[in-house]
């Protein structure tokens, strides 16, 4: 939980200039934002920058989802010196209507209580929404330890995505088309595992994100891992929303892995929609529940 593996990991993210295309404003915001949310917890701490910068309505993801600022008033208020916790956006996207949007990056933390403190490494991926008086603040952050320095691209970069969904449109009936292709995939791992599941709706960028591993990206590459460590299981759809564009949304719910290994917990899926309608997985992040 909270972009901490082992009480750590991190949240955020950046964006990318293909071509011609041009950085979104709300973009560069969202990892301004993200900026001086890291710098925050160098100052006051990693528990309490995160009570500054998550949204009142921020989800915990696991087993269940639950209200992610009452975990967080359960963990001790901890200065920088002790838990030292550094991370970076650099990659990320918007919407295009500007309310939601996502960031990732690389984390390292440092418990300096310890006699031997060695910094572990992770990787954050934070969902954020823009409240009504115009701040970004993080509803959903997940983060994913990992054995060595998480690479990114140079700097801070957009997620790439062809052929982007410029249609506008019904929130509601995007979230609810949303809703139903989510469902449909956690059909397909049910039947046909989670292989075939994710062959149809990723593209060369998307990312996996799991526990003990470097995220892995493309399509690819994720079926053939998917193919190695989890061949067989479930997956129940929680609840789906999409920005106001109808452009970008975010999905999440419960897994249970089976095969080859038994693991259970939370996931979130990020979407970006394309020209012709069709939402395709930009990333899936796994939550393993906590024994």
């Amino acid at each position: 939980m909270f972009r901490l593996s082992a009480i750590v990991a991190a949240s955020l993210v950046t964006a990318f200039v293909t071509g011609q295309e041009v950085m979104p404003r709300e973009l560069t915001a969202m990892a301004d934002t993200e900026r001086a949310f890291a710098k925050a917890a160098t100052v006051k701490g990693w528990r309490d920058a995160f009570l500054e910068y998550f949204a009142d309505d921020a989800l915990a993801i696991g087993l269940k989802a639950t209200p992610a600022k009452e975990g967080l008033l359960k963990q001790p208020s901890t200065p920088f010196s002790e838990f030292e916790l550094v991370w970076e956006p650099r990659l990320g996207d918007v919407a295009a209507s500007g309310d939601l949007g996502w960031l990732t990056g690389p984390s390292i933390a440092t418990n300096h209580t310890l006699k031997d403190a060695r910094p572990r490494y992770g990787c954050y991926l934070s969902l954020w929404r823009k409240q009504p008086d115009g701040q970004w603040r993080v509803l959903i952050d997940v983060g994913a330890n990992a054995p060595e320095a998480v690479p990114f691209a140079p700097g801070f970069t957009r997620m790439p995505f062809a052929k982007r969904y410029a249609g506008g449109g019904d929130k509601r009936a995007a979230s609810a088309a949303l809703a139903q292709v989510d469902q449909e995939v956690n059909k397909l791992i049910a039947s046909q595992g989670p292989k075939a599941a994710f062959t149809s709706r990723t593209t060369t960028a998307t990312r996996l994100h799991r526990p003990g591993t470097i995220p892995i990206v493309g399509q690819d590459a994720i079926v053939k891992w998917l193919g190695e460590h989890a061949t067989a299981g479930m997956a129940t759809h929680t609840a789906a929303e999409s920005a106001t564009s109808g452009d970008f949304g975010y999905t999440y719910g419960t897994f249970e892995v089976t095969a080859p290994a038994a693991q259970a917990g939370g996931y979130v899926r990020l979407w970006n929609r394309d020209a012709d309608g069709n939402w395709l997985l930009m990333a899936d992040i796994a939550q393993p529940a906590r024994n």
